[in-house]
């Protein structure tokens, strides 16, 4: 803010501008002398000096002064009108895809359509793996057991005790058979100490464990099985059963006959008993 300075007239300015007043006034006044004293205290005005002697009193301008405090703030003004809408800026960039969301009800089954028309038939396919069929089922009732063989006897042979499976069924070479074997022993006469024992045969040849026979044919184990001790009071038998796998060599006629043989093995060679055999033959592939 710019200040102004009042400055006071020296006396000898005094003295001039008493005589500029006097040459302006006439000579009535020449002869008198005016000094400071004879002019009352600001009855001078600026109206009674001329613009030169104005001028002449000017003092140079001072060095500008400190700039003042900054004013109160004003209250704020009303809101103005609302400006255009400005052009639309361009898209920004994709966000990142939401977390999916959950699985909304399954709704309302449709109606059945039309039933379309029958397709072609297709190509045959390769014969299946044949499945488990019965091939033999027999059963022999009570049958004396035949000439006795010794209990140290691995018999019987293809000659001993009897065969109690009907003659038997002719098993195709190759195909794998699942043979099912029971008998039952019961004491007829001079009971002791005596088992009931029997064995499958291919052809004459027994499936006794030891290898295949000559034309092939094999068992997966011994197939000869023994009773407990024939009870001795010859009502109650003595029984044995088992499960064999049978696959049968070909012996020229394109397979083997499957046979079942039973004997009793006791030291007493008077002793005498029945067998119940029963046979069941299924192929399995």
């Amino acid at each position: 803010m710019r200040r102004r300075f009042r400055m006071s007239p020296s006396p000898a300015m005094v003295v001039a501008c008493i005589a500029v007043v006097l040459a302006l006034t006439g000579s009535a006044f020449a002869a008198a002398l005016i000094t400071g004293a004879d002019i009352q205290n600001g009855s001078i005005t600026r109206a009674d000096l001329s613009r030169g002697t104005i001028n002449s009193l000017k003092g140079k301008t001072g060095r500008r002064g400190p700039s003042g405090r900054d004013g109160f703030t004003g209250a704020r003004g009303p809101q103005g009108d609302t400006g255009p809408a400005g052009p639309q800026g361009p898209a920004g960039p994709v966000g990142p895809a939401g977390p999916k969301g959950n699985v909304g009800d399954t709704g309302a089954q449709g109606p059945i359509g039309r039933t379309g028309a029958q397709g072609v038939q297709g190509v045959q396919g390769d014969p299946g793996t044949p499945g488990q069929s019965l091939v033999f089922n027999t059963a022999v009732g009570a049958t004396d057991a035949g000439t006795p063989i010794a209990q140290s006897s691995t018999g019987p042979s293809s000659s001993e005790g009897i065969e109690n499976s009907n003659g038997g069924t002719f098993l195709s070479a190759g195909t794998t058979y699942k043979v099912d074997v029971f008998v039952s022993f019961v004491a007829t006469a001079n009971p002791g100490t005596e088992f009931g024992v029997a064995r499958l045969f291919l052809d004459s040849n027994p499936l006794d464990g030891s290898g295949s026979d000559p034309t092939g044919g094999n068992a997966d184990m011994d197939t000869t099985v023994v009773s407990a001790d024939v009870p001795d009071d010859s009502s109650n038998p003595a029984q044995a059963s088992a499960s064999f796998l049978v696959t049968p060599g070909d012996n020229g006629g394109g397979g083997e006959q499957l046979t079942l043989r039973s004997a009793l093995r006791t030291d007493d060679g008077t002793t005498t008993a029945n067998v119940t055999g029963h046979i069941i033959v299924t192929r399995i592939g």
